[in-house]
């Protein structure tokens, strides 16, 4: 090969690595956008060029391990401590071993209250929409009174 193919070929190379370098920035994102997607979510959008947007929905539990590799890929480690205030979507505490094993693996959702938390707050609504309807309850009305009873009993002969 003489010095002229040489560089001819490098030329040629160096003219395919630029088209190359301007296609890739059509796919770069030339700005990041990150705010509240309502219901503790999290949305992140990427603004590319020409005006073409990406865009995805996270869940607390995916912002937090996106925040942790960010650190992580400039060396730092974070302490990630949540807050105590009005705007915090949330109560982050610890769930108990019972709860743990009611979730089976799943993330504890919004407002995650026990079982029996929630059966007594849809006790009480129903017992004040009971009142405002003026429906008065009785304790067990169905289960102590038998009501229109029938023999269970069937008849020997058949009906003409």
């Amino acid at each position: 090969m003489t010095n002229e193919e040489l560089q001819e070929e490098i030329d040629k190379k160096q003219k395919l690595n630029q088209l190359r370098s301007l296609d890739s920035n059509s796919s770069r994102a030339q700005s990041i956008c990150i705010g509240n997607a309502g219901g503790g979510t999290t949305e992140i959008s990427m603004r590319g060029m020409d005006g073409v947007f990406l865009w995805n929905v996270y869940q607390p539990v995916e912002v937090v391990e996106l925040i942790n590799q960010l650190s992580a890929s400039i060396g730092c480690h974070i302490a990630v401590r949540p807050r105590n205030d009005f705007a915090s979507w949330r109560e982050w505490r610890e769930i108990t071993a019972e709860e743990k094993l009611h979730l089976n693996g799943f993330p504890p959702f919004q407002d995650h209250l026990t079982y029996e938390q929630m059966q007594q707050g849809i006790k009480g609504i129903e017992s004040k929409e009971n009142t405002k309807l003026g429906i008065e309850e009785k304790e067990n009305v169905a289960t102590n009174k038998a009501v229109n009873k029938r023999s269970t009993k069937r008849s020997r002969a058949a009906s003409k």
